[in-house]
């Protein structure tokens, strides 16, 4: 099975090919080409480098973020329109589980960091296996990859949302490195911007039991902007 997978939630989107669970090929843009048809041309331009069209896959996954709303929004819109004459699958997983995955340093605990706006924060803290792309919540569940996973707080509050002993990562440092700092040991933090990979995202998609994939809908945290998406 032939897979493409995007993640477009941060300012460095990326896309990967899979050919079953090994992966065969990768780009990242530097600096987000944010607009269609802009953003389809590069990704068009990258899928011929390795002579492959759309029709080429068997399925599809995207990060599911949270992050730029307009980003998930179309990287979801338009694998759906890539899947949807032959009827194939589009599967998603959060791209922040996917920032843990690929941030790991061996087994251990990575809570993943981000801007809400509205003057609140996400957070969420993830137990990573990276030998086999395992991401669990703590206690050992697997994550639903929506909203319920993730903790929405005020940035005053943020300490006591985050365990103990957790390596603290964010695709939001340059906004968030003031804060990060002031509340978390030097030790503990990733002190530069780091983003979701459709590479990892892959990994963890392609590592899901069949029984935890869901349709894929965009990882959205505030209720009034949830409610207006769906």
């Amino acid at each position: 099975m032939r897979s493409l997978v995007i993640d477009r939630s941060s300012a460095r989107p990326s896309m990967a090919v899979f050919e079953d669970s090994e992966q065969v090929c990768e780009k990242i843009w530097d600096g987000e080409p944010t607009r269609a048809p802009t953003w389809l041309t590069e990704l068009a331009r990258a899928l011929a480098d390795h002579g492959l069209g759309g029709a080429s896959f068997d399925a599809f996954v995207c990060g599911l973020g949270p992050g730029s709303f307009s980003g998930i929004r179309a990287c979801l819109s338009a694998l759906q329109g890539l899947a949807l004459p032959d009827g194939k699958p589009v599967y998603g997983v959060a791209s922040a589980a996917a920032l843990a995955l690929g941030q790991a340093e061996g087994e251990e605990r990575v809570t993943v960091v981000g801007d809400a706006r509205r003057n609140r924060l996400w957070c969420v803290t993830y137990e990573v296996r990276p030998a086999d792309a395992q991401v669990r919540m703590p206690g050992g569940g697997l994550p639903t990859h929506t909203a319920e996973d993730f903790q929405l707080v005020p940035s005053d509050a943020l300490g006591r949302a985050v365990p103990d002993a957790t390596r603290i990562v964010s695709a939001d440092w340059e906004r968030l490195a003031p804060l990060l700092c002031k509340t978390f040991a030097a030790g503990r933090l990733v002190a530069r911007t780091v983003n979701p990979a459709a590479a990892d995202v892959g990994r963890l998609a392609l590592a899901l039991p069949a029984s935890r994939v869901r349709e894929p809908l965009p990882i959205y945290l505030h209720p009034a902007v949830a409610a207006a998406a769906g």
